[in-house]
This record gives C-alpha cells, structure tokens and sequence, in this order.
C-alpha cells in the first residue's frame, strides 16, 4: 500500500491544495490517498472572506456582499466597500465541487479511517498508520500532508505566548417578516456586554428574511455549556433584531484556536503540517480561508519551480506584532478592545481595516490605523511583549 502523496485530514487545506494539484499535469497524475475519519457530505461549517482578487472557488459563493457595518455602543457605521467583496462559502457546496472534480481522477483514493501515528522512516520515505479499529494498516508514501489539528496540537499555557480561543454559536433563522438588510454585512455589533472576553454578533443575511446570526467571543475560556451560548444568542434575537416568532433552519457551533505559538513545520522533509496545524489561521481573527489559500498557492509553485512542495515565505514580521499586541490585550483586558474598535472604525474606511486585517496593506497605511486607536493599551502590550522576550 505505497503512494506518491497521502492527505491525513481531508478539510479545506488539504482539499484547497488537492484540487490546485489536479490542475498541473506533472502533479495531477500522482498515486494519490485522503485519509479522514469523517465523511464530508454535510453543511458542517461556512467559510467567510473579502478579497479583491479572483479565486478558484467564486462559483461556490453562496452569498457575497459589497457593504459592512459595524455597531458599538457609540457608534453605528456602514460603508460600501470600493474594491473589496465580502464572501461566503457553504461546506456543503465546497465538499460536493472538490469530490466531483476529484471523482475524474482514478489515481486518487479517498479512505474513511483514523490515523493514529504519523513517522518520518527516511528523507524519501513516511508512513501513515491507522488505529487498531483499522487494523493497524500501514501506508508508505513520499509526502505527507498532515491538516489533523487535535487536543495534543493546542498549545498549553505559557509565558512566552498568548492562547485564547475563538468560540461561536449560530442559527441560520427565517422570519415571516422581512427584517434584514440583504445587501449588507453586519462584522460586528460589540453593543453585547464585553463579560472578560471580547463579545459580539455578526450577521451574514443571504436574504429579507433569512440570515445567519452567530453570537462569537474571544476569550481565555469557553462558556459554562452550550445552553449558555444558546441563550444569549436568542437575547440577542429578541432583543437586537426584535423578532420573537423564527424558525431555525440551521445550527453551528466551533471553536478556533487563537494564539501567537509559533506552530513549527515537523523537521523531516517529507511530513507536511497543513491548516491550522501550520499556523494558518490568523492569530487575533481566527480568518483561514484566504491564508490556507494562498499557501496552496505557494506550495504549487514550488513544486513547480524546484519539484518539491517547500516555501521559505511566512509571513510579514509587522503583522505578527500586531497580532501579538491584540493577543496581549484580549488576555490583559478583553473589554478595552470595544473601545480600540470603536475609534478604529471611527475613524479609519471599513476597507482600510479589513485590507489590514487581511495583511496587504503596507507600513504607512498601518502607521495611520495604528495612530487612530487608543495609544496605551498598545504601549502596555508592547512593555509587556519586550518583557516576555527577555524572560
């Protein structure tokens, strides 16, 4: 059971990655396995992004939108993006593109397992080995790409480092009453208590009546239950929205890690992390999309160029800092981020953010966002940062 190429994993890195490579001939013909405990056949999750370039994946956008608000307690504000689109893509609508384009290749294998060790044999050579549920089956392969994030690859607490957690709730709700602005984004109303996390709702409405409404916090900790995140959901409904009467269409829940551990690639050469498992969730976001896109990208023009899937490029020290600074403060002092928001959006485009935010902005644009914030909580993380480096 030998293969050119074996995807532990098969979410969206992995299936990003796989389908660039169906696209080059010198790669497209490679023996080819995805191993995933999980079948991909359900609408399990969404992903969202704005980007002013073209991707191979526009036919799947589900929704896409051209003006964002944001909602604070002193301040209500929507712009019209000049550049930008804000998207969406459904899990569901992705799985069944990537597995139909993928069923036209007969050299690439798809097995439902879990793998429960992966090993560097030689510099040409891994393994892959299942669980005893699976006979212990061993697979040998030239790369491996490994896009399983599990309990053991989050980082414990430390010093050295910041660890928080993204975790969301939502309904995807209908009304009988046309209630939502179909043409506009919601990215955050930070009017929520801010209860030591950062708290908000964003609102993705795909139609009058029918939106995905998700209540989000960043935090140290997650909540008590789900009961908890459902009911200050439905607060928020009632209350924000004033709709009482809706039916729930759908329901997501997850939980993204946030941190600014230095999430290492392994040293053999031909063990691959992919994912969240290679850091490529943003740290003080939890965004993936666009950055596990691009490394995608990357890997097949390296192949291309040198015949090997490896990059130098990381990714811009600049932006690091500042993602360390927010880190910093979310765990310092969660609730003076509504205010650092507030004064942000205030006073800076929505656009000029989220190009920030996406990092493709360059040191003067950021130099204006960063003067137009509070001033000291940054000061206190940069102290605290120098600190940190020191002990």
């Amino acid at each position: 059971m030998t293969y050119d190429i074996i995807f532990t994993g098969g979410g969206a890195a992995a299936l990003i990655l796989l389908y660039k490579m169906t696209k080059e001939p010198a790669l497209s013909q490679k023996k080819i396995l995805v191993i995933d405990k999980e079948k991909k056949d359900t609408n399990n999750r969404s992903w969202s992004f704005w980007t002013d370039k073209k991707t191979d994946f526009d036919i799947l956008v589900y929704r896409e939108w051209q003006k964002v608000r944001f909602i604070a307690p002193k301040i209500d504000k929507t712009d019209t993006l000049n550049s930008l689109k804000y998207k969406m893509i459904r899990g569901i609508d992705f799985y069944n593109f990537i597995n139909a384009k993928l069923s036209e290749f007969e050299n690439i294998e798809f097995l439902q397992a879990e793998v429960s060790q992966v090993i560097s044999i030689s510099n040409i050579k891994a393994e892959v080995r299942l669980t005893e549920e699976f006979e212990n089956k061993i697979f040998s392969t030239e790369y491996v790409f490994d896009s399983r994030f599990l309990k053991q690859d989050i980082p414990p607490k430390s010093n050295h480092y910041h660890s928080l957690l993204q975790h969301f709730f939502g309904y995807v709700i209908q009304t009988d009453e046309p209630i939502f602005d179909s043409q506009t984004v919601q990215l955050f109303d930070m009017r929520l208590p801010q209860r030591n996390a950062v708290e908000f709702v964003y609102i993705l409405p795909f139609s009058p009546t029918k939106a995905l409404v998700e209540y989000t916090l960043f935090s140290g900790q997650l909540l008590e239950n789900k009961e908890v995140y459902k009911n200050r959901l439905e607060k928020y409904i009632t209350t924000q929205i004033k709709v009482d009467d809706f039916k729930i269409l759908e329901e997501e829940y997850g939980i993204i890690p946030m941190t600014d551990f230095k999430f290492e690639q392994p040293k053999s050469k031909n063990i691959i992390n992919l994912g969240t498992k290679a850091g490529r969730a943003k740290p003080s976001t939890g965004y993936a999309f666009l950055r596990m896109y691009r490394d995608a990208e990357n890997r097949i023009n390296a192949w291309k160029t040198t015949g090997k899937p490896h990059y130098e490029g990381q990714f811009d020290k600049q932006f690091e800092t500042y993602d360390k600074m927010i880190l910093n403060i979310m765990e310092r002092n969660p609730e003076e981020i509504q205010d650092i928001f507030t004064q942000m959006f205030r006073n800076n485009s929505i656009e000029r953010i989220l190009f920030f935010l996406d990092e493709q902005t360059n040191f003067l644009t950021d130099l204006k966002i960063m003067i137009s914030v509070p001033p000291v909580p940054f000061l206190t993380s940069i102290k605290n940062l120098i600190t940190r480096k020191k002990e």
